[in-house]
């Protein structure tokens, strides 16, 4: 115990401190007599411990935004970044293509879509605008038609701020004055002076190597400051081309809503578009809006900033690939990498990156192969391969009865039966669709249980679905499917083709090894079984390892998808004692929203007497 002359000094609480101000001063013989609740000098300790605390809670947040690991404060972050050189990727806006079909009149040689043409569209009953960040001629076709394909429209508008260069203010600066800047469409241009028309575009210094910049380079460089706004600095003659006084900087930008303009898929023209009013065009949807992505977060920024660091613009490690590509595509979601030796089949020399864009599925071919030319290339080690794949989907189907006593619920049936139906997808958006993330059946069943104190219990079952999508129907193919995870036997299913016989069938297990064709009326499988007939003789058209979870479809040959869609699924379920799915690199968890079947909820009154 600590003398009772002597002041606690770890105890940094209001109540404490007070506590040890008043115990020291009633040792003291000048006020052992004192009534310190009811006396003035009751106020005086109050001052004291409050001054004390406060500057105990000053001093302690000083010194965790002192370190990049504690800092709590968005603007310390991004400055202990700046000191590793990494940048925080700002918001980016979703782009999508339009096709466009135009009828003028008469026969011009041809026509323009202008910069800053304007559509919009509808997500979720909210209007978002988008533009198109470059001028477009269409030439007249040798048949007299103007036809123009793949316009790429980018959610946000188009903005634009001046500065006239001051060189007798030395604190001037160059201040984007918005937030939510998608500092990919950032474009500066200086203007020499007033009185002289010459103009230069200036590029972006950080994205190139600065040992390489000369004094008469004209580079800009670009950083994030306070209030999430971003302020563009210029060179000192060493490094880069310095400003003159009366130099006229023009900016131009685009301010965008994220994440929010992802998965627009119809576009309307607002007002005329190349000079001819809506009567004569015609907008077609080439691709959706997807690549929308939100500011960098500080948790990102904290846990990438490091590893950038490490990685010191080379790729050796996964995680120098993470670090490197996340830094310069910021509308990836998520990025899983692994080495060819833990490929399924392996491949020796290479390294296998899977990504999942922001706002869809999967990123096009164009796009893949730009990553790898445009920045992997520069990074990567010459004896390894890189190669950008496509994540593989677990579609999860979940069937689950809830019992609930009608007489303790506050809410109908219905309005209990959607709020248990939000707390599922809640757990699959929050927990799921990223790589590296594990299903737990019991935290499930936990969510669905707490969704309101009605619910006595909940008898939940599981499924997970892989699609195939087959290139040519009626060829055969071989298809692997990899679940990943121990399987039910008897638990083998799919949706319904057409066999090379004109029957209709889906896939079973025999619930020894062996996946069968069975002919289904209706939608259900015939009773006795009848199974499709291979050319070999054989009723086999693939095997099952139930302890892998790995399904192999020899020589699979359906004639026709007779769902109405372009592809056939396939579901399994996971072994009884082990509801958990747990996928393996590439893969990722998640759920159709489209489908009637993820998501299944049957409800039962059960009254406690």
């Amino acid at each position: 115990m600590p003398s009772s002359d002597k002041l606690n000094i770890t105890d940094l609480e209001f109540d404490g401190i007070k506590s040890n101000l008043i115990t020291f001063l009633k040792a003291q013989t000048q006020f052992q007599d004192y009534d310190f609740e009811g006396s003035g000098m009751s106020v005086l300790v109050d001052l004291l411990a409050y001054n004390t605390h406060y500057m105990g809670y000053y001093a302690n947040m000083l010194g965790n935004e002192m370190f990049l690991d504690s800092s709590s404060l968005r603007e310390s972050v991004v400055s202990h970044a700046k000191h590793l050189n990494v940048n925080p990727t700002s918001r980016t806006g979703a782009k999508a293509k339009i096709n466009m079909t135009f009828t003028p009149n008469g026969s011009p040689a041809s026509l323009t879509i202008a910069k800053n043409t304007k559509f919009t569209s509808s997500i979720n009953g909210i209007a978002y605008n988008y533009t198109t960040n470059k001028t477009t001629s269409i030439p007249r076709s040798s048949t007299g038609t103007y036809i123009a394909t793949g316009i790429e429209i980018v959610e946000g508008k188009i903005l634009n701020k001046a500065y006239t260069v001051n060189g007798s203010d030395t604190t001037q600066r160059y201040i984007i004055p918005n937030q939510d800047v998608d500092t990919s469409t950032i474009t500066v241009k200086v203007q020499k002076s007033v009185g002289d028309s010459d103009v230069n575009t200036y590029t972006d210094g950080n994205a190139v190597d600065v040992t390489t910049i000369k004094g008469t380079d004209k580079v800009y460089f670009l950083q994030e400051v306070e209030g999430q706004k971003y302020e563009i600095t210029f060179g000192d003659g060493a490094v880069g081309k310095q400003l003159s006084d009366g130099n006229i900087i023009f900016i131009e930008y685009i301010i965008t809503n994220g994440t929010a303009g992802n998965f627009a898929s119809t576009f309307t023209a607002v007002g005329s578009v190349a000079g001819l009013s809506s009567s004569q065009y015609v907008i077609t949807t080439n691709e959706n809006a997807t690549g929308g992505s939100d500011i960098q977060s500080i948790n990102s920024l904290k846990f990438q900033a490091p590893k950038l660091y490490q990685a010191q613009n080379r790729a050796t490690t996964k995680y120098d690939y993470k670090a490197i590509i996340l830094e310069q595509r910021p509308d990836i979601e998520s990025i899983t990498v692994y080495g060819g030796e833990d490929a399924d089949p392996v491949q020796y020399g290479k390294v296998f990156i899977a990504v999942k864009p922001s706002g869809n599925n999967v990123f096009s071919t164009a796009t893949k192969e730009s990553i790898k030319s445009s920045i992997l290339k520069k990074v990567n080690v010459v004896t390894v391969i890189p190669e950008i794949i496509d994540p593989t989907f677990f579609y999860l189907l979940i069937e689950t009865t809830v019992n609930y006593d009608p007489n303790t619920n506050l809410t109908d049936e219905n309005t209990l039966k959607t709020n248990i139906d939000t707390s599922i997808q809640n757990y699959l958006q929050t927990d799921l669709e990223k790589f590296d993330q594990k299903f737990r059946y019991s935290k499930m069943v936990q969510d669905i249980d707490n969704t309101n104190d009605s619910i006595r219990n909940n008898k939940t079952a599981i499924k997970y679905q892989q699609r195939i999508t087959p290139s040519t129907l009626n060829t055969p193919v071989t298809y692997t499917l990899n679940f990943t995870n121990n399987l039910e036997k008897a638990s083998v299913s799919s949706t319904s083709f057409t066999g090379t016989d004109g029957n209709v069938y889906s896939l079973v297990d025999d619930s020894v090894k062996y996946i069968k064709a069975a002919r289904t009326t209706n939608g259900v499988v015939d009773s006795p079984l009848v199974y499709l007939i291979q050319p070999d003789g054989s009723t086999n058209q693939g095997t099952v390892d139930w302890a892998t979870g790995k399904i192999v479809l020899n020589s699979f040959r359906p004639v026709e998808i007779t769902d109405g869609t372009s592809n056939i699924k396939i579901n399994v379920t996971p072994e009884i004692n082990n509801s958990d799915i747990t996928p393996l690199r590439e893969q990722i968890l998640t759920y159709d929203v489209n489908d009637t079947e993820s998501i299944k909820i049957n409800m039962i009154a059960e009254t406690i007497i």
